[in-house]
């Protein structure tokens, strides 16, 4: 599976290169330049992005005796998502990191372990809602691309029907589940099925929580839907810095899509190619043009090399 990562992420580099070259360096450079040094202003929306996603997942540890505090969150996040889209491992490498970072700083293994589980849970669920708000605004922007339309609607369902089934499942107990399942048929390793009990606490944290926290819960999802509109901000800000501002419902409208196609290449590491094709695709068929689809992938792929250092960093700091 990592050979596979490697060779996707080959053809993506070899793609975004063909692209860059056909739109033309010197077009490229000139709409870059542009944004001058205003630059640092493209680093703000991510950074309250991650803010409101640490303050979510503050909601989902109700023990406060060992409750980390904000700060901390935020870097531990930052870190997570980093080792999410930098590693072959379909955005789940930073789940591990998370919880062991918390379980060191004093948080029980079961109830860090169940906080970042509702958490993805309550990620994938708002990111479902997000990009049905941007299909909801397509018509207006996009009147003559129905047909298009439908696939990218039955792509969100599918989205949106794992995320549903996700959250559902944590409810019904699936660690116990699992490792029933594999005792049955002789598969259960012994290094699990000695932590059975721990396995059984986990599942009663994230059966607890949506059963004895459903105000905590919808609080948490609020500010991650909110997390997902500040990407319009950024998307908004983007365009306007190139000098072709566009309004707020186009923005919101072409990052939601754009994440969408971000989301079918969630196997690929940072979602290299898949990212800037469907930006690109999406550029194009709101009549923004191919370089500005260009520029602007560009310009996210630096915001996201910035807050991916400082993800690094954190991570490095934890070990």
């Amino acid at each position: 599976m990592r050979k596979v990562n490697l060779v996707l992420v080959a053809i993506a580099v070899v793609f975004l290169i063909w692209i860059m070259d056909r739109v033309g360096w010197a077009t490229l450079g000139r709409n870059l330049l542009q944004v001058g040094w205003y630059w640092p202003l493209l680093l703000l929306p991510y950074g309250l992005v991650n803010l409101l996603e640490a303050i979510s997942w503050k909601f989902i540890l109700v023990n406060r005796e060992h409750r980390p505090s904000l700060n901390r969150l935020f870097w531990l996040r930052l870190g997570g998502e980093a080792l999410n889209q930098l590693t072959p491992t379909a955005s789940l490498g930073g789940e591990p990191f998370k919880a062991s970072a918390l379980h060191a700083g004093g948080t029980s293994w079961d109830e860090a372990t169940a906080s970042v589980v509702i958490h993805k849970g309550i990620l994938v669920l708002s990111l479902a809602l997000y990009i049905f708000l941007g299909l909801a605004l397509a018509p207006f922007l996009l009147p003559g691309a129905s047909s298009h339309l439908m696939i990218l609607c039955l792509a969100a369902l599918g989205l949106a029907g794992a995320g549903g089934a996700f959250v559902f499942a944590q409810r019904r107990a699936p660690c116990t589940t699992g490792i029933r399942l594999l005792d049955r048929f002789g598969l259960c390793p012994a290094a699990i099925k000695e932590k059975e009990e721990t396995f059984n606490n986990v599942d009663a944290r994230m059966a607890g929580f949506y059963r004895g926290y459903p105000g905590r819960c919808f609080l948490a999802f609020l500010l991650f839907f909110c997390s997902w509109l500040l990407h319009g901000v950024e998307v908004y800000l983007m365009f306007w810095l190139l000098g072709h501002p566009i309004g707020w419902n186009l923005a919101i409208c072409l990052d939601a899509l754009a994440m969408l196609f971000t989301a079918l290449g969630f196997f690929i590491p940072a979602a290299a190619g898949v990212q800037e094709g469907g930006n690109i695709l999406l550029s194009l068929g709101f009549d923004l043009g191919m370089v500005l689809g260009v520029a602007f992938s560009i310009l996210r792929r630096l915001r996201e090399a910035f807050w991916l250092s400082l993800g690094l960093i954190a991570v490095s700091r934890e070990k």
